[in-house]
């Protein structure tokens, strides 16, 4: 099988998927010959992209409210059939602060994306996932393992996913899932 075709009838989605990170994610699933859905709330940037990529598809989804990841789910399943592999790479990175600077509502807003996020979209795709032998890859920070001296609610919500979400997704039941967790460094996406 050509390098190209390695996904070759798989179904992806890709959480934050219509820029930075997410984006080059999308893309590369979809030059290996994957079906890729395209999650994201930025319906401007998903839209555009999915008209870049030819073989993905756009659904509008805030992955912080559950019924839009039902309906992101739901479609889907309903459009392609099955689901092989999930990529939970929507979060945010707020600006330097020093703890005393940060407040509880915005780390709860942190937490809501970048933790209770990927544990939503998780838990709604595993159905599908168990039918496929599927993967659910968690991309994380570096600084979830490091830290970082003016980001110390981000690092926690980096750090959660890294430790307590990866194990689970492989351990629960006869899932047959493979969880993987990617942790990349500093980033300076668009």
């Amino acid at each position: 099988m050509a390098a190209g075709m390695r996904y070759a009838g798989k179904v992806v989605i890709v959480t934050g998927g219509g820029r930075g990170i997410g984006a080059g994610i999308a893309r590369a699933f979809v030059d290996s010959g994957a079906q890729v859905v395209i999650c994201d709330k930025d319906v401007s940037g998903g839209q555009a992209l999915e008209q870049q990529l030819p073989g993905a598809v756009f659904i509008p989804c805030d992955v912080t409210q559950e019924e839009d990841v039902k309906t992101l789910i739901s479609e889907t399943i309903l459009r392609f059939g099955h689901l092989d592999c999930v990529v939970n790479n929507a979060g945010y990175h707020p600006p330097p602060q020093w703890l005393e600077e940060t407040s509880a509502q915005g780390f709860r807003q942190l937490l809501e994306l970048n933790l209770l996020g990927t544990y939503t979209v998780t838990k709604l795709a595993l159905p599908h996932l168990r039918k496929t032998q599927g993967n659910v890859i968690n991309i994380s920070s570096l600084v979830g393992a490091i830290g970082q001296s003016q980001a110390v609610p981000y690092v926690a919500t980096k750090y959660l996913p890294r430790k307590h979400l990866d194990p689970i997704v492989g351990t629960v039941g006869s899932l047959n899932t493979r969880p993987q967790g990617h942790n990349p460094g500093g980033h300076l996406g668009p």
